[in-house]
């Protein structure tokens, strides 16, 4: 409606018609005298109505080159405002509650197909293939994933992870049937090791003689050996390989068939030497050598003639005494390394009750936990706490000792010994 405070009778009569209500709006007598003001004009006027409804009622000047010429007012309901702004509010309240149902219903079945479902389909093919151990299957399995996340990602990898193990068993059932056929082998090699070695020790008045050779692996390189060369000249050899395994202990088999073919077609242990040496030294591409001690015992005399390539100082125990080191000077090179080499021997003589002990140094460089060695100090208190004891119980005390300094430590070298004495005067009581 519009309320003007013009004279002009037409729109007095429609003011008039407002007029009558200046007790409701107070503001229309101001308006009508003349007299408003800024502070009177843009009031809102609120009524309770007999219903309980609320009016309201605003108004908003007009002005014509400056003189206020209409008002205008709005008369409105606000109770019926009221509810249709709260119908709606809980229209779009309700939509929105049913938009938010829809969009998780939407977002937990897109979860559901692109990770829920394949995750239950890896670990279904997982499964299968735990049981079954069939790739093929697995990599069909895993083949049906078709998303390109993560989970696809991870359905490849595990295909490709099945084709790997069954690869890698297959593998693996062909090196374990490979290292049985090569375990075998090696039993077979210690067997034939072990009996090229001497173990019946002679059965004589004269002499006393045990040896033994424990290999680090299933063969070794170190070998002993003791034969008659005639009725009586004993030769006695205790020898190591360079190397361990296989290769060792061919290299082992050729060293002792030389060293005993050449002594006994009576050759001076320095000889026998120098043609060992010589056939070593022939076709050796692998340049392997052995250590040797090679001695000829006269059983008649005590009397022994030796020569010493590269090996180990013998142990020597005369008669009541206690055992020792000794020393040759004429020590010479290992065989097999210099093709023109010339070795020398030396002689002593066992008194009847000695007793010559020769090793490999496996013996003196056996290594505890703190790679401490054994060292011949500790061999010679060994074998000193019974010194006139029969060899075999040398080479037990000897042994015991050695693995009681070892402890648990792993045997990294072959332990050879070999153990005679000398008791002539046997036959002569006899």
């Amino acid at each position: 409606m519009e309320c003007s405070p013009e004279t002009d009778q037409t729109q007095n009569h429609r003011l008039g018609e407002y007029w009558s209500k200046e007790e409701k709006y107070p503001f229309l007598s101001t308006l009508q005298s003349g007299e408003a003001d800024a502070e009177d004009i843009g009031i809102i006027y609120y009524e309770l109505t007999e219903n309980h409804e609320t009016k309201v009622v605003t108004t908003a000047p007009v002005f014509l080159d400056g003189t206020l010429r209409y008002v205008v007012c709005l008369e409105y309901g606000w109770t019926a405002f009221a509810d249709i702004l709260n119908q709606n509010l809980r229209s779009i309240a309700l939509w929105g509650v049913v938009s938010l149902l829809i969009v998780n219903v939407l977002l937990i079945l897109f979860i559901y197909f692109k990770a829920v479902r394949p995750m239950v389909q890896v670990n279904s093919g997982i499964h299968a293939y735990m049981e079954t151990k069939d790739s093929a299957a697995a990599v069909q399995s895993m083949g049906r994933i078709r998303q390109k996340n993560e989970v696809g990602r991870l359905a490849d990898s595990i295909a490709a992870m099945a084709v790997e193990i069954d690869r890698s068993a297959k593998e693996n059932l062909r090196l374990h049937g490979e290292r049985e056929r090569v375990a075998a082998e090696l039993d077979l090699a210690a067997k034939i090791q072990k009996d090229s070695l001497p173990t019946l020790f002679p059965d004589r008045q004269d002499i006393q003689l045990f040896a033994s050779m424990v290999p680090a692996n299933e063969v070794g390189g170190d070998f002993y050996d003791f034969f008659l060369i005639d009725d009586d000249h004993l030769g006695l050899v205790i020898a190591d390989v360079s190397g361990k395994g296989v290769p060792a202990a061919l290299f082992m088999m050729v060293s002792k068939n030389l060293i005993k073919n050449y002594a006994m077609m009576g050759l001076s242990p320095a000889e026998v030497l120098n043609r060992t040496n010589a056939s070593l030294c022939e076709n050796n591409s692998n340049r392997m050598f052995v250590t040797v001690w090679f001695g000829v015992l006269d059983l008649a005399n005590g009397h022994i003639v030796a020569a010493n390539g590269g090996h180990e100082y013998p142990m020597l125990r005369q008669a009541n005494g206690d055992f020792e080191l000794f020393k040759e000077k004429k020590h010479g090179m290992v065989l097999g390394a210099l093709k023109r080499k010339t070795y020398t021997e030396y002689a002593f003589d066992l008194e009847p009750g000695g007793t010559l002990f020769v090793y490999t140094d496996g013996a003196p460089e056996a290594t505890d936990a703190r790679e401490k060695m054994f060292g011949t100090d500790r061999m010679l208190e060994a074998l000193n706490q019974r010194p006139d004891a029969e060899p075999d119980a040398l080479l037990q005390s000897m042994q015991s000792a050695i693995d009681q300094f070892v402890g648990d430590a792993p045997q990294f070298d072959d332990l050879t010994m070999l153990c005679v004495k000398y008791l002539p005067h046997k036959e002569e009581t006899t």
